[in-house]
Parts: C-alpha cells; sequence; structure tokens
C-alpha cells in the first residue's frame, strides 16, 4: 500500500510538471496602440517580443515580417450572456486561437499592417477618402464602389 501511495505521489509530480511550447505572442490590445511610421525597435517595444518570423525582404526597402497575436475574451456565466452588464464581467483570458499581424515597413518605418482577419476581408478591397473600392486587373486604378 505504501508503495501503491508512493507511486501516485510519483506519478502526480511527472503529470504535473508538463510542459508545452507556445509562440511568443502580443495581444490584440497591442496591436490596436501600433503607430504607424513607428521604427521595428518601437514596434517590438509596443508588442512586447521580437517577430515571430520574417515573411519577405525585397530590394525596393520593403519587409514583411509576421506576429502572432490572441484575442482577449471573457469567461462568465451563461446565464450573464444576455444580461446588462454581462459584457464587463467575468475573467478575462485569451482565446486559444492565434492570429497572424502582417507588419510592412518601408526603410525601417511601419507603412502598414493587416491581420489574420483583415486578409480575409481585404482581398479585392480599398478604402481610401472613406470610399470602398475594388482593385481592377490593373492594380493601378481603382473602381469606386457604390
Amino acid at each position: 500500500m505504501k508503495t501503491l501511495v508512493s507511486l501516485m505521489i510519483i506519478a502526480g509530480i511527472a503529470f504535473s510538471c508538463e510542459t508545452v511550447k507556445v509562440a511568443k505572442f502580443a495581444s490584440v490590445e497591442n496591436v490596436i496602440d501600433l503607430k504607424l511610421n513607428s521604427s521595428i525597435a518601437e514596434v517590438t517595444s509596443a508588442l512586447g517580443s521580437k517577430p515571430y518570423n520574417i515573411y519577405s525582404n525585397h530590394r525596393e526597402g520593403y519587409v514583411v515580417y509576421t506576429y502572432k497575436y490572441k484575442v482577449t475574451e471573457r469567461k462568465i456565466s451563461p446565464k450573464l450572456v444576455d444580461s446588462r452588464g454581462g459584457e464587463s464581467n467575468g475573467t478575462e483570458e485569451y482565446n486559444s486561437k492565434e492570429q497572424f499581424l502582417y507588419l510592412f515597413f518601408k526603410e525601417g518605418k511601419l507603412e502598414s499592417f493587416v491581420t489574420t482577419e483583415g486578409r480575409k476581408d481585404v482581398n479585392d478591397l480599398i478604402i481610401t477618402n472613406n470610399t470602398i473600392q475594388a482593385v481592377s486587373a490593373d492594380k493601378t486604378k481603382f473602381i469606386s464602389v457604390p
């Protein structure tokens, strides 16, 4: 019996020490605070880590870095979901789904960025001067969308 208890304690310790690998990630709150025209050092500081990967590097001075980030959600009782005040109650935790952030730098300055979700929606659309425009086959021309 004493041996069984000892084995159970050892097994419990062994399983509780299990670790998993995860990529460094930023929070969506950090992404929201990014400022265009920032240097890579300023972006790294704002996001809290170096880029996850380099996506591309172009002769014209463009570099595209990728970061991973996660969205913060709240864990609440199902009874509060449709209740007034339910929008701010609960414990904050990260959604387990990792999102990608693509940062476009030109000559060392952040020129633009797009997220995983943004890439899904922006394929053929560009927003210019508060007007949604579709990109034509000739990428230098825009067509206004009514």
